[in-house]
Protein backbone atom coordinates (compact mmCIF):
# COMPACT_ATOMS: atom_id res chain seq x y z
CA UNK A 1 0.00 0.00 0.00
CA UNK A 2 1.13 3.07 -0.84
CA UNK A 3 0.44 7.19 -0.21
CA UNK A 4 -1.14 8.72 -3.19
CA UNK A 5 -2.48 11.70 -1.96
CA UNK A 6 -2.09 14.13 1.26
CA UNK A 7 -5.22 16.74 1.04
CA UNK A 8 -6.87 19.61 3.36
CA UNK A 9 -10.24 21.06 3.70
CA UNK A 10 -10.67 24.53 5.92
CA UNK A 11 -14.07 24.14 7.20
CA UNK A 12 -15.97 27.17 8.45
CA UNK A 13 -16.08 26.23 12.34
CA UNK A 14 -18.22 29.47 13.46
CA UNK A 15 -15.35 30.41 16.33
CA UNK A 16 -12.13 29.22 13.96
CA UNK A 17 -11.45 27.46 10.77
CA UNK A 18 -11.18 23.57 11.28
CA UNK A 19 -8.28 22.18 9.26
CA UNK A 20 -8.59 18.91 8.42
CA UNK A 21 -6.07 16.26 6.45
CA UNK A 22 -7.23 13.60 4.03
CA UNK A 23 -4.32 10.91 3.25
CA UNK A 24 -5.66 8.94 0.20
CA UNK A 25 -3.81 5.57 -0.63
CA UNK A 26 -3.51 3.36 -4.13
CA UNK A 27 -5.94 0.42 -2.05
CA UNK A 28 -8.71 3.00 -1.81
CA UNK A 29 -8.11 2.84 2.31
CA UNK A 30 -8.54 6.88 3.26
CA UNK A 31 -7.54 8.61 6.79
CA UNK A 32 -8.87 11.80 8.30
CA UNK A 33 -6.67 14.04 10.37
CA UNK A 34 -6.97 17.76 12.46
CA UNK A 35 -4.58 19.97 12.53
CA UNK A 36 -7.05 22.86 13.38
CA UNK A 37 -5.39 26.45 14.28
CA UNK A 38 -6.69 29.91 14.40
CA UNK A 39 -5.24 32.66 12.27
CA UNK A 40 -2.56 30.48 11.03
CA UNK A 41 -4.81 28.50 9.92
CA UNK A 42 -3.92 28.96 5.53
CA UNK A 43 -0.48 28.21 6.62
CA UNK A 44 -0.64 25.23 8.08
CA UNK A 45 -2.72 24.19 5.40
CA UNK A 46 -0.12 25.09 2.68
CA UNK A 47 2.74 23.70 5.18
CA UNK A 48 0.55 20.27 5.23
CA UNK A 49 0.62 20.13 1.53
CA UNK A 50 4.67 20.92 1.31
CA UNK A 51 4.74 17.72 4.05
CA UNK A 52 2.33 15.97 2.24
CA UNK A 53 4.42 15.99 -1.03
CA UNK A 54 6.68 13.85 0.91
CA UNK A 55 4.70 11.29 1.82
CA UNK A 56 3.58 10.07 -1.55
CA UNK A 57 4.60 6.74 -2.36
CA UNK A 58 5.23 5.96 1.19
CA UNK A 59 3.94 2.94 2.99
CA UNK A 60 1.11 4.42 5.56
CA UNK A 61 1.71 1.97 7.93
CA UNK A 62 4.63 2.95 9.57
CA UNK A 63 3.38 6.07 11.63
CA UNK A 64 6.29 6.27 14.19
CA UNK A 65 8.92 6.42 11.01
CA UNK A 66 6.54 9.12 9.46
CA UNK A 67 6.58 11.19 12.06
CA UNK A 68 10.48 11.60 12.69
CA UNK A 69 10.85 11.52 9.26
CA UNK A 70 8.31 15.06 8.52
CA UNK A 71 9.54 16.41 12.25
CA UNK A 72 13.62 15.81 10.84
CA UNK A 73 12.43 17.25 7.21
CA UNK A 74 11.46 20.95 9.44
CA UNK A 75 13.63 20.36 12.30
CA UNK A 76 14.71 24.30 11.81
CA UNK A 77 11.48 24.92 12.17
CA UNK A 78 10.74 22.76 15.15
CA UNK A 79 7.14 23.43 17.02
CA UNK A 80 4.35 25.59 16.04
CA UNK A 81 3.29 25.21 12.22
CA UNK A 82 5.63 22.39 11.30
CA UNK A 83 4.36 20.16 14.65
CA UNK A 84 0.84 21.27 13.65
CA UNK A 85 1.50 20.43 10.04
CA UNK A 86 2.64 16.99 10.64
CA UNK A 87 0.34 15.89 13.28
CA UNK A 88 -2.67 16.36 10.76
CA UNK A 89 -0.87 13.86 8.74
CA UNK A 90 0.11 12.02 11.71
CA UNK A 91 -3.08 11.50 12.78
CA UNK A 92 -4.90 10.47 9.60
CA UNK A 93 -1.72 7.71 9.48
CA UNK A 94 -3.60 6.27 12.29
CA UNK A 95 -6.66 6.13 11.43
CA UNK A 96 -5.26 4.28 8.23
CA UNK A 97 -3.74 1.85 10.09
CA UNK A 98 -6.70 1.52 12.51
CA UNK A 99 -9.26 0.77 8.99
CA UNK A 100 -6.36 -1.93 7.40
CA UNK A 101 -6.12 -4.09 10.94
CA UNK A 102 -10.38 -3.23 11.20
CA UNK A 103 -9.85 -1.99 14.82
CA UNK A 104 -9.84 1.39 16.23
CA UNK A 105 -6.88 3.40 17.08
CA UNK A 106 -7.19 2.86 20.46
CA UNK A 107 -6.64 -1.39 20.16
CA UNK A 108 -3.51 0.29 18.31
CA UNK A 109 -2.50 1.87 21.72
CA UNK A 110 -2.80 -0.99 23.60
CA UNK A 111 -6.65 -1.43 24.43
CA UNK A 112 -9.07 0.57 26.00
CA UNK A 113 -9.14 1.65 29.72
CA UNK A 114 -12.53 2.76 30.04
CA UNK A 115 -15.49 2.66 27.70
CA UNK A 116 -16.31 6.71 28.30
CA UNK A 117 -14.74 9.55 28.88
CA UNK A 118 -15.93 12.11 31.36
CA UNK A 119 -15.52 15.81 29.33
CA UNK A 120 -15.96 19.29 30.65
CA UNK A 121 -18.62 21.79 28.67
CA UNK A 122 -15.58 24.35 27.63
CA UNK A 123 -16.11 27.82 26.48
CA UNK A 124 -19.54 27.64 28.98
CA UNK A 125 -21.25 31.08 29.25
CA UNK A 126 -18.53 32.85 27.22
CA UNK A 127 -19.30 31.31 23.54
CA UNK A 128 -22.79 32.79 24.74
CA UNK A 129 -21.42 36.19 25.69
CA UNK A 130 -19.49 36.39 22.28
CA UNK A 131 -21.23 34.36 19.59
CA UNK A 132 -24.90 33.95 20.57
CA UNK A 133 -26.03 35.34 17.33
CA UNK A 134 -24.09 32.71 15.32
CA UNK A 135 -24.99 30.17 17.78
CA UNK A 136 -28.71 30.73 17.69
CA UNK A 137 -28.86 30.88 21.69
CA UNK A 138 -29.81 33.80 23.94
CA UNK A 139 -26.47 36.04 24.78
CA UNK A 140 -24.99 35.96 28.15
CA UNK A 141 -24.65 39.86 29.22
CA UNK A 142 -24.91 39.13 32.97
CA UNK A 143 -24.71 37.22 35.91
CA UNK A 144 -28.87 37.03 35.90
CA UNK A 145 -27.98 35.59 32.79
CA UNK A 146 -25.09 33.49 33.51
CA UNK A 147 -27.72 31.86 36.58
CA UNK A 148 -30.60 30.92 34.02
CA UNK A 149 -27.90 28.92 31.74
CA UNK A 150 -26.92 27.21 34.93
CA UNK A 151 -30.36 25.23 34.50
CA UNK A 152 -29.13 23.96 31.26
CA UNK A 153 -25.69 23.08 32.31
CA UNK A 154 -27.72 20.91 34.91
CA UNK A 155 -30.09 19.22 32.76
CA UNK A 156 -27.42 18.44 30.01
CA UNK A 157 -25.54 16.53 32.88
CA UNK A 158 -22.27 17.90 32.89
CA UNK A 159 -20.25 17.50 35.82
CA UNK A 160 -17.32 19.98 34.93
CA UNK A 161 -16.81 23.46 32.67
CA UNK A 162 -14.64 26.03 31.70
CA UNK A 163 -14.87 29.46 30.89
CA UNK A 164 -13.20 32.69 29.74
CA UNK A 165 -13.13 36.24 31.38
CA UNK A 166 -15.70 38.58 29.53
CA UNK A 167 -17.61 41.76 30.04
CA UNK A 168 -21.09 41.65 32.19
CA UNK A 169 -23.36 44.55 32.10
CA UNK A 170 -23.35 44.38 36.05
CA UNK A 171 -19.64 44.54 36.38
CA UNK A 172 -18.32 48.32 36.52
CA UNK A 173 -15.52 48.82 33.96
CA UNK A 174 -15.61 45.34 32.27
CA UNK A 175 -16.61 46.22 28.88
CA UNK A 176 -12.70 47.94 28.80
CA UNK A 177 -11.64 44.37 29.36
CA UNK A 178 -11.03 43.40 25.61
CA UNK A 179 -9.86 39.95 24.90
CA UNK A 180 -6.57 40.70 26.00
CA UNK A 181 -7.43 40.98 29.45
CA UNK A 182 -4.23 41.83 31.34
CA UNK A 183 -2.18 41.54 28.15
CA UNK A 184 -2.64 45.60 28.01
CA UNK A 185 -1.33 46.10 31.46
CA UNK A 186 1.60 44.27 31.57
CA UNK A 187 0.38 40.73 32.02
CA UNK A 188 -0.86 41.96 35.02
CA UNK A 189 -4.38 41.40 36.99
CA UNK A 190 -6.49 44.66 36.82
CA UNK A 191 -8.89 45.30 39.39
CA UNK A 192 -11.63 45.12 36.18
CA UNK A 193 -9.87 41.75 35.37
CA UNK A 194 -10.54 40.58 39.20
CA UNK A 195 -14.14 42.07 39.28
CA UNK A 196 -15.28 40.16 36.52
CA UNK A 197 -13.77 36.96 37.36
CA UNK A 198 -14.84 36.54 40.27
CA UNK A 199 -18.50 37.72 39.34
CA UNK A 200 -18.23 34.65 36.54
CA UNK A 201 -16.73 32.02 38.85
CA UNK A 202 -18.61 32.72 41.75
CA UNK A 203 -21.95 32.77 39.97
CA UNK A 204 -21.08 29.53 38.56
CA UNK A 205 -20.17 27.95 41.87
CA UNK A 206 -23.17 29.47 43.74
CA UNK A 207 -25.77 28.39 40.95
CA UNK A 208 -23.83 25.02 40.23
CA UNK A 209 -23.07 23.38 44.14
CA UNK A 210 -19.95 22.17 45.40
CA UNK A 211 -19.44 19.50 43.54
CA UNK A 212 -19.15 20.67 39.55
CA UNK A 213 -16.26 21.48 38.67
CA UNK A 214 -15.27 25.10 37.45
CA UNK A 215 -12.05 26.06 35.19
CA UNK A 216 -11.50 29.35 34.22
CA UNK A 217 -9.08 30.02 31.06
CA UNK A 218 -6.97 32.72 30.74
CA UNK A 219 -4.43 31.76 28.09
CA UNK A 220 -1.25 33.75 27.55
CA UNK A 221 -2.49 37.13 29.48
CA UNK A 222 -1.23 36.82 32.74
CA UNK A 223 1.88 35.91 33.59
CA UNK A 224 4.01 35.80 37.14
CA UNK A 225 2.28 38.68 39.58
CA UNK A 226 -0.94 38.52 37.57
CA UNK A 227 -1.24 34.98 37.52
CA UNK A 228 -0.93 34.90 41.01
CA UNK A 229 -3.17 37.50 42.16
CA UNK A 230 -6.18 35.94 39.80
CA UNK A 231 -4.91 32.61 41.85
CA UNK A 232 -5.52 34.16 44.88
CA UNK A 233 -8.26 35.81 44.09
CA UNK A 234 -10.24 32.65 43.13
CA UNK A 235 -9.15 30.53 45.71
CA UNK A 236 -12.75 30.43 48.15
CA UNK A 237 -14.61 28.91 45.18
CA UNK A 238 -12.38 26.03 45.16
CA UNK A 239 -11.53 25.46 41.45
CA UNK A 240 -11.07 22.41 39.05
CA UNK A 241 -8.17 24.50 37.64
CA UNK A 242 -7.37 28.27 36.66
CA UNK A 243 -5.80 27.65 33.04
CA UNK A 244 -2.83 30.04 32.53
CA UNK A 245 0.44 29.91 30.48
CA UNK A 246 4.05 30.64 30.33
CA UNK A 247 7.18 29.55 28.06
CA UNK A 248 9.10 29.79 31.79
CA UNK A 249 8.37 26.68 33.94
CA UNK A 250 10.04 27.95 36.83
CA UNK A 251 7.74 31.39 36.65
CA UNK A 252 4.87 29.00 36.48
CA UNK A 253 6.11 26.92 39.58
CA UNK A 254 6.03 29.99 41.64
CA UNK A 255 2.94 30.49 40.68
CA UNK A 256 1.62 27.32 41.97
CA UNK A 257 3.15 27.42 45.09
CA UNK A 258 1.93 30.64 45.38
CA UNK A 259 -1.44 29.87 46.18
CA UNK A 260 -4.18 27.23 46.66
CA UNK A 261 -6.26 27.05 43.25
CA UNK A 262 -5.04 24.34 41.15
CA UNK A 263 -2.85 25.03 38.37
CA UNK A 264 -3.35 23.62 34.57
CA UNK A 265 -1.24 24.69 31.28
CA UNK A 266 -0.07 22.91 28.24
CA UNK A 267 -1.63 23.67 25.27
CA UNK A 268 0.76 25.94 23.46
CA UNK A 269 3.69 22.54 24.17
CA UNK A 270 5.01 20.68 21.27
CA UNK A 271 6.50 17.71 21.73
CA UNK A 272 8.34 15.91 24.61
CA UNK A 273 11.19 18.46 24.92
CA UNK A 274 8.71 20.84 25.67
CA UNK A 275 6.93 19.45 28.26
CA UNK A 276 9.73 17.77 30.31
CA UNK A 277 10.83 20.74 31.64
CA UNK A 278 7.51 21.61 33.12
CA UNK A 279 7.14 18.39 34.22
CA UNK A 280 10.41 17.93 35.63
CA UNK A 281 9.69 21.26 37.78
CA UNK A 282 6.16 20.12 39.24
CA UNK A 283 5.34 23.18 37.56
CA UNK A 284 1.57 22.52 37.17
CA UNK A 285 -1.02 20.48 38.98
CA UNK A 286 -2.51 19.28 35.14
CA UNK A 287 -1.05 18.86 32.32
CA UNK A 288 -2.58 19.75 28.85
CA UNK A 289 -1.26 18.53 25.40
CA UNK A 290 -3.27 18.97 22.36
CA UNK A 291 -3.00 16.18 19.68
CA UNK A 292 -3.87 18.32 16.82
CA UNK A 293 -1.03 19.60 17.70
CA UNK A 294 1.03 16.71 19.05
CA UNK A 295 -0.48 14.15 16.79
CA UNK A 296 -1.19 10.40 18.39
CA UNK A 297 2.12 9.22 17.98
CA UNK A 298 3.70 12.05 19.91
CA UNK A 299 1.02 13.11 21.95
CA UNK A 300 0.98 9.45 23.53
CA UNK A 301 4.71 9.50 24.53
CA UNK A 302 3.99 12.94 26.20
CA UNK A 303 1.19 11.39 28.45
CA UNK A 304 3.20 8.56 28.92
CA UNK A 305 5.68 10.60 30.35
CA UNK A 306 3.37 12.81 32.44
CA UNK A 307 2.55 9.52 34.36
CA UNK A 308 5.94 9.02 35.09
CA UNK A 309 5.48 12.29 37.18
CA UNK A 310 2.27 12.16 38.76
CA UNK A 311 0.25 14.01 36.52
CA UNK A 312 -3.24 14.10 34.85
CA UNK A 313 -4.00 14.58 31.44
CA UNK A 314 -6.74 16.79 30.47
CA UNK A 315 -6.36 17.35 26.60
CA UNK A 316 -6.68 20.50 24.60
CA UNK A 317 -9.52 20.11 22.45
CA UNK A 318 -11.56 22.94 21.40
CA UNK A 319 -10.79 22.39 18.02
CA UNK A 320 -12.97 20.16 15.21
CA UNK A 321 -14.64 16.83 15.93
CA UNK A 322 -12.04 14.81 14.19
CA UNK A 323 -9.65 16.11 17.20
CA UNK A 324 -12.16 15.32 19.38
CA UNK A 325 -11.93 11.19 18.29
CA UNK A 326 -8.11 11.23 18.01
CA UNK A 327 -8.41 12.76 21.80
CA UNK A 328 -10.81 9.85 22.88
CA UNK A 329 -8.35 7.49 21.48
CA UNK A 330 -5.67 8.09 23.16
CA UNK A 331 -7.69 9.38 26.75
CA UNK A 332 -9.20 6.00 26.56
CA UNK A 333 -5.99 4.18 26.38
CA UNK A 334 -3.89 6.04 29.06
CA UNK A 335 -4.30 5.18 32.87
CA UNK A 336 -3.49 9.21 34.10
CA UNK A 337 -6.76 10.70 31.96
CA UNK A 338 -8.43 13.23 34.04
CA UNK A 339 -11.36 15.19 32.12
CA UNK A 340 -11.71 16.09 28.42
CA UNK A 341 -12.12 19.40 26.78
CA UNK A 342 -15.71 19.78 24.72
CA UNK A 343 -17.47 22.45 23.01
CA UNK A 344 -21.13 21.62 23.59
CA UNK A 345 -21.92 24.93 21.72
CA UNK A 346 -20.41 24.41 18.38
CA UNK A 347 -21.27 24.73 14.54
CA UNK A 348 -24.64 23.53 13.88
CA UNK A 349 -23.70 21.83 10.78
CA UNK A 350 -21.19 19.50 13.11
CA UNK A 351 -22.34 16.34 13.17
CA UNK A 352 -23.48 16.54 9.51
CA UNK A 353 -19.65 16.16 8.60
CA UNK A 354 -19.38 13.04 10.27
CA UNK A 355 -20.46 9.36 9.01
CA UNK A 356 -20.46 8.37 12.66
CA UNK A 357 -21.60 11.54 15.21
CA UNK A 358 -20.43 11.73 18.77
CA UNK A 359 -22.90 9.31 21.68
CA UNK A 360 -22.68 11.82 24.44
CA UNK A 361 -24.85 11.04 27.33
CA UNK A 362 -24.80 13.27 30.94
CA UNK A 363 -21.42 15.07 29.71
CA UNK A 364 -19.95 11.50 28.94
CA UNK A 365 -18.62 10.78 25.68
CA UNK A 366 -18.70 7.34 24.61
CA UNK A 367 -15.36 5.78 23.54
CA UNK A 368 -16.31 5.37 19.67
CA UNK A 369 -15.53 1.57 18.19
CA UNK A 370 -15.76 1.75 14.55
CA UNK A 371 -12.28 0.86 13.15
CA UNK A 372 -9.23 4.11 12.96
CA UNK A 373 -10.14 6.90 14.72
CA UNK A 374 -14.07 6.03 14.42
CA UNK A 375 -15.57 8.01 11.93
CA UNK A 376 -15.24 9.25 8.33
CA UNK A 377 -15.82 12.95 7.22
CA UNK A 378 -18.12 13.13 4.40
CA UNK A 379 -16.21 15.45 1.78
CA UNK A 380 -19.18 17.11 0.22
CA UNK A 381 -20.37 18.63 3.43
CA UNK A 382 -17.14 19.79 3.97
CA UNK A 383 -17.02 21.55 0.78
CA UNK A 384 -20.72 22.85 1.66
CA UNK A 385 -19.53 24.81 4.23
CA UNK A 386 -15.62 25.34 3.09
CA UNK A 387 -14.25 28.15 5.16
CA UNK A 388 -13.76 31.82 3.00
CA UNK A 389 -11.38 33.43 5.18
CA UNK A 390 -11.40 35.91 8.04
Amino acid sequence: MKITAVKTFLVDGVFRPWTFVKVETDEGTVGWGDCTDWDAAPAIAATVELLGERMIGKDPMRAEDAWWSLIGYMQRQNGGIAYKAASGIDSALWDIRGKVLNAPVWQLLGGKMRDELRMYWTHCVSNRARYAEQLGVPPVKSTDDIRKMCEEIKQKGYTALKTNIFALDDVPGSDKLGRSMGATSGHQATPIALRSAEAIVGTLREELGPDVGIALDTALNFRLGGAIKLARTLEPYDMMWLETETFDPGSLRTVRESTTTTICTGESLFGIEGYKPFLEKYAQDVIMPDFAWNGVTMGRKVCDLALAYDTPIAPHNCHSPMNTLVSANICASIKNFYVLEFDEDDAPWRDDLMTHPFEINNGYLKVPDHPGLGSDLIESELIKHAWTGY
